[in-house]
């Protein structure tokens, strides 16, 4: 009887470890069609996708940081810290009601002016800041606001692997007659909150649908 017992229960941790392994699948693999992205995952989770975001020799010492969830908070912004890093740069997991993974990893500079949107402060770029979205993203158009319910999005624009950089304020005419078409792959030029004229420089670095190996 004991023998059995414990077999059951071997069993049962084995079946609980092969679902998180399951599980953690799902932060990198793309997305089923006709699913969006949601705050409903474990830590574990939420790390492995947001480390994604930003080549390995960056994101191993990542710090990762959750988004807030909007019921409780009223509005996106930064929640927990889920892991604590060393090289100062800061992972995010998918931002909910996407059709596309949208994980980023962003550098001291690209953080502040991060907070400073999220926030609703104007934000003064003094250096260049940088961020990696290497498993792409998936967005409803330029200066388009979060949509309420996703499946009511008539238009996504599936973005491929990219980075993004922000220029100083002295330097910010650099950016001025670059692409902002969405759909022709290209880098182009956008805004990170239409109400915010902080231009972002988004450069792919591979098409929409092609992973980074």
């Amino acid at each position: 009887m004991l023998l059995r017992t414990c077999a059951l229960l071997l069993c049962t941790a084995s079946i609980a470890e092969l679902t998180l392994a399951e599980e953690l699948t799902t932060a990198t693999d793309p997305l089923p069609q006709g699913t969006f992205t949601t705050w409903d995952h474990s830590d574990q989770w939420k790390i492995k996708n947001a480390l994604a975001a930003a080549p390995d020799f960056i994101s191993k010492d990542a710090t990762v940081v959750d988004w807030a969830d909007p019921g409780i908070a009223g509005k996106l912004e930064m929640g927990q810290v889920l892991r604590k890093g060393t090289n100062g740069w800061t992972g995010m997991p998918d931002i909910p009601g996407r059709p596309q993974h949208d994980p980023m990893c962003a550098d001291e500079a690209m953080m502040e002016i991060l907070m400073d949107i999220i926030s609703g402060r104007t934000p003064t770029v003094k250096k260049v800041g940088l961020s990696y979205m290497l498993l792409g993203e998936a967005r409803q158009g330029q200066g388009a606001g979060p949509a309420k319910d996703p499946r009511e999005v008539k238009e996504w624009f599936y973005i491929g692997p990219h980075i993004m950089v922000a220029l100083p304020a002295e330097s910010v005419s650099a950016l001025d007659g670059i692409n902002q078409d969405l759909k022709n792959g290209l880098p182009y030029t956008s805004l990170l909150n239409s109400k915010v004229n902080v231009p972002i420089w988004v450069i792919p670095v591979k098409r929409s649908g092609e992973r980074i190996h």
